[in-house]
């Protein structure tokens, strides 16, 4: 049943990861979509495990949903990973490393976020 509720959560994010990448404008220099589902990923799922440890009464299913599925299907590492390989073939080591470090930054500032915005709040 666990393996269920996972992919229909990771299904409901891929469904927003794939909005994000649609509604966001396109820019060859800097992939913005995946920079921010991973924000977004990082952002919710840190929240959402904040709240189920300050919260333990709440239904390991719930936690299989969001954390596990959607957080899991909405980031994506291996869209990051390729981005990352593309300017690597195109001897544009500098731009690799900065969106590595660019996208580490950003997506433990919303960690950091989500986790200050539920212990404030809940």
């Amino acid at each position: 049943m666990g393996a269920l509720i996972a992919f229909l959560g990771g299904g409901f994010g891929t469904l927003v990861r794939y909005f994000i990448y649609v509604l966001v404008p396109k820019n060859c220099c800097f992939p913005y979509h995946t920079l921010l589902a991973n924000f977004f990923g990082c952002f919710i799922a840190s929240a959402l495990f904040t709240f189920f440890v300050m919260k333990t009464d709440i239904n390991s299913a719930y936690k299989t949903f969001f954390i596990l599925g959607f957080c899991g299907g909405l980031s994506t590492l291996s869209a990051l990973s390729l981005e990352v390989l593309r300017y690597i073939q195109d001897g544009d080591y500098i731009k690799a490393v900065l969106y590595i470090l660019i996208s580490l930054l950003i997506c433990t500032i919303s960690v950091i976020l989500g986790v200050a915005l539920v212990k404030k709040y809940v």
